[in-house]
């Protein structure tokens, strides 16, 4: 039991690391992980990593906020996108795993992953974006902003374009999101790197916020459908917890294009053997770990071989910028969004903790003994587990009770976010961005309905 507990948390720590690293999500690296070598269920498995996102996402994204990398208009601006294809996503997945047609998620699993490949090889290429001039949506979006890079040691100023586009594909991202159970964070840096021409850092930092967002409309419906379970999902939100921690803080000293190799291997590896799972399930281990070893080898070798240095002077030049004189009311709500984020990831990351404590210490919760709660394919999910239930036995001290309020308040985080951009931008007056943000705050209410 301990040493599933450990492989748990250390999958967990290793998709947080690495998706707040690359803004690329957690999901696409614990999701196989827990699924090839824990041998949790498919659809436990995503269920645990739409959790996982959030936990990613809040952790990350409240650092990210207070050090002026999230443009908040743009990431709210597109989760219209991303929380309606989750649902659509969500549906879908329902009815896949209603039919037992897993291994199809499997594979196209597997090819998400080594798709994910291209887009973060494309833009590993420079920290910066090539220069597009402003278009039509720049102005009518304010699709622009400003940073200090600490690794360029200087102001960077930036303006987005291709709305439309980064819309479409945002949409397509949440879909995929919803499907697979991931952040599909590799589609929402590629609507924000190439649709939108963002820089990096700006796109990594944006994406974590909307996967966040994302993840906790199709967790909430993961939710109602029962396919989560409680402890698999709280054990490795606290390994998502601490590795977000670490990966925030070594994002300050490294370039986006330095994470993002050390992904593409990864994401090289996990790609084939999610292929191979749902392929060819009789493959032999031995057989199966050197082809996706080999796969990734020859992956980073042939792009490294391709890989252009560093980013041209002329287009840095373009983007030196003049530190930001943000208004009294924007600054207001990007310090309390961000401290909210924090501070209540912290509480939801201690109540699983303390959850999970007493679920050791009284050998079960809820009624059922701890071998059946922190079974890998065990029946205590979230179909039997509803809000009111919950907070009568977390009341009660109850171990099961106090990990499932944690992991709701985790998933209710998102909405409060939302919520706290939509009110700043009514007081601004600023008719579009109140619009799009309303629409997002349909979509999580009626995943979070679903979910009671």
């Amino acid at each position: 039991m301990v040493a599933e507990v450990l492989l748990l948390v250390f999958s967990g720590f290793l998709a947080g690391l690495l998706g707040s690293l690359t803004g690329l999500g957690g999901g696409v690296v614990l999701i196989p992980l827990l699924t090839l070598f824990v041998g949790v269920p498919l659809a436990y498995a995503a269920g645990a990593a739409l959790v996982s996102a959030v936990t990613t996402s809040a952790s990350s994204a409240g650092g990210y906020i207070r050090r002026g990398f999230v443009n908040m208009r743009i990431g709210v601006g597109l989760t219209t996108a991303t929380t309606t294809g989750a649902i659509l996503g969500t549906l879908a997945a329902h009815y896949v795993y209603s039919t037992g047609l897993e291994w199809a998620l499997y594979v196209a699993f597997g090819v998400v992953l080594l798709a994910s490949i291209v887009p973060s090889y494309e833009r590993g290429k420079s920290e910066m974006p090539p220069y597009k001039p402003p278009d039509w949506s720049t102005k009518v979006f304010k699709l622009w902003g400003s940073y200090y890079d600490p690794v360029l040691g200087c102001w960077c100023k930036y303006w987005g374009v291709r709305w439309w586009l980064g819309w479409a594909l945002m949409f397509a991202a949440g879909f995929v999101g919803g499907l697979l159970g991931i952040g599909a964070g590799a589609l929402k840096v590629l609507a924000l790197d190439w649709a939108m021409n963002l820089p990096m850092r700006v796109s990594t930092t944006s994406s974590n916020l909307m996967i966040g967002v994302t993840a906790a409309t199709g967790g909430s419906l993961y939710w109602s459908f029962g396919y989560i379970q409680p402890f698999i999902a709280a054990v490795t939100a606290v390994g998502v917890f601490a590795g977000s921690y670490v990966g925030t803080s070594l994002l300050m000293r490294i370039t986006g294009r330095q994470a993002r190799w050390v992904y593409t291997a990864i994401l090289a590896f996990l790609g084939v053997r999610m292929m191979l799972a749902g392929a060819a399930p009789g493959i032999s281990a031995a057989v199966d770990y050197a082809i996706s070893a080999a796969a990734a080898v020859a992956v980073t070798a042939v792009l490294s071989l391709r890989q252009r240095g560093e980013n041209r002077r002329e287009d840095f030049e373009v983007y030196r910028g003049e530190p930001p004189r943000p208004g009294g009311l924007e600054e207001l709500f990007a310090n309390a969004v961000s401290k909210l984020l924090i501070y209540v990831v912290f509480l939801s990351t201690a109540l699983v903790v303390v959850g999970v404590a007493l679920l050791a210490a009284e050998g079960g919760g809820m009624g059922r003994p701890l071998s059946v709660v922190a079974a890998p394919q065990s029946p205590v999910n979230t179909t039997s587990i509803s809000l009111s239930k919950a907070a009568a036995a977390a009341l009660a001290l109850d171990g099961l009770g106090v990990v499932a309020v944690g992991l709701v308040l985790l998933l209710a985080l998102p909405f409060v976010v939302v919520a706290l951009n939509f009110a700043r931008f009514v007081l601004e007056r600023d008719l579009i961005y109140s619009a799009l943000g309303l629409v997002t705050l349909v979509n999580l209410t009626v995943a979070l309905l679903a979910s009671l």
